[in-house]
């Protein structure tokens, strides 16, 4: 008698009498078996299921597992292994479907692979326990048939393996977009200042809402390109420097990347320096700001830190703390330079001897308009110090003095739009940034 023959008589002999009593299969499996192997079979997939089940219930202690779930699972893999060794289609169409429910729980509970692999592989091993017993009460045909059972057993449960873990897979992946909408959602209600759930917020994005943010906002001039190791880089270089591992990222379709380290209590500012920026990327540095509102106001500044470092051209970046002035000033272009014109007059004119004029005033500024220590950081002589600020109030038409906010304010924006004299207005993003 051939293997095939000798089979076919050891499923003809199926049926059930064991401890457990049969449980009702599902009608798909039922109508198969029925149809195609008989009443026997179809008693015996239902007990041989239940008698695993029991034997997992023994093995995992788990009151939260779906054991319905788990029932339908098995029987469907057991009628497929059944109808592969009677020859026919053992890996009904309609895998994915039967895997969903199961999938489903099994990523929301975060079980490992590894456990659901263990799992069926006990499963295996208790339905080959069976079969063999059942081909060796059928002698001689039966003891012929069992390497071929041992082979076809273990290769269905390896589809079915491979088809739940697919199943698995892609749910994870699903529920991890579907996190990452919803994380995206919460940094942009937060950024556009509407009203955010701050528990949930902090569930979410699993950084303390409540705690200080310090954000950094990292991209590249238009045409510039930058591996994303190297970016990687920088980021961990920034984390590392603000001294905390909770980090949140967010990256726009601009090309833009902002980060936001979380910490207990005011956190130290990293210097551009400190980051060591490889061209052309640039960054922004925010400041240090708690809650909610910190969480936008450290993100704004840091936004607009690169935007500035983007219009100067600047190695490395800018950080607000060190150019707040000159980035609030400069949010409307056109009217900060006609600002500068109406301050300083000729003195903003893009010259040699005007830049020099230029920084004889910032010097007179940072020195409390003192005289001796002016003169003392240009390299002047005291006489010739005078004679250049007689001629510096001359082009102002009005003493040094008299408007000196203004005319400050005027020197640090000439000095940004003189780096720059053919810029064009810059573009704001999504979030006025």
């Amino acid at each position: 008698m051939s293997t095939d023959d000798s089979m076919a008589k050891v499923i003809s002999t199926l049926d059930w009498d064991g401890a457990a009593g049969p449980a009702s299969l599902a009608a798909h499996e039922a109508e198969q078996l029925r149809s195609r192997l008989g009443d026997g079979a179809s008693r015996w997939v239902a007990g041989a299921v239940e008698q695993s089940i029991a034997a997992l219930h023994g093995q995992i202690h788990d009151s939260l597992a779906p054991w319905p779930l788990i029932r339908t699972f098995a029987q469907h893999v057991l009628t497929a292994t059944l109808l592969s060794l009677a020859g026919e289609d053992g890996l009904p169409a309609d895998t994915e479907a039967i895997d969903r429910d199961l999938a489903e729980d099994i990523v929301a509970r975060d079980i490992p692979l590894s456990d659901i692999t263990q799992v069926l592989r006990s499963m295996q091993r208790e339905w080959l326990s069976l079969l063999i017993d059942a081909a060796v009460r059928v002698r001689p045909d039966g003891i012929n048939v069992v390497p071929t059972l041992a082979m076809s057993v273990t290769g269905t449960m390896d589809a079915w393996i491979g088809a739940a873990t697919d199943a698995i897979v892609e749910e994870r992946r699903r529920v991890y977009l579907a996190e990452q909408v919803r994380i995206r959602g919460a940094i942009e209600s937060l950024l556009t200042a509407e009203p955010v759930d701050v528990e949930a917020a902090t569930k979410l994005l699993r950084i303390p809402l409540v705690g200080w943010h310090l954000s950094c906002a990292i991209g590249t001039p238009p045409g510039g390109a930058i591996e994303r190791r190297v970016l990687d880089g920088i980021v961990y270089v920034f984390a590392r420097e603000v001294g905390s591992e909770r980090i949140l990222r967010y990256e726009t379709s601009a090309g833009k990347v902002h980060l936001w380290v979380t910490t207990d209590r005011p956190p130290r500012t990293p210097r551009v320096e400190d980051l060591r920026v490889p061209a052309p990327l640039l960054v922004g540095i925010g400041e240090p700001h708690a809650g909610a509102d910190g969480f936008r106001r450290t993100f704004l500044e840091a936004s607009d830190a690169l935007r500035l470092a983007a219009s100067l051209g600047d190695n490395g970046g800018v950080s607000y703390g060190d150019a707040a002035l000159a980035i609030v000033l400069s949010r409307d272009e056109e009217r900060a330079r006609w600002f500068v014109e109406h301050e300083l007059r000729d003195l903003a004119t893009d010259s040699p001897e005007m830049a020099d004029m230029r920084n004889t005033l910032r010097t007179f500024f940072d020195t409390r308009m003192r005289i001796a220590p002016a003169a003392e950081r240009l390299f002047l002589h005291r006489n010739t110090l005078i004679n250049r600020l007689e001629r510096i109030q001359a082009v102002l038409g009005h003493a040094v003095a008299e408007r000196s906010a203004e005319t400050q304010a005027a020197l640090v924006l000439a000095e940004l739009f003189i780096r720059r004299p053919n810029d064009p207005a810059t573009g704001r993003d999504e979030y006025g940034a």
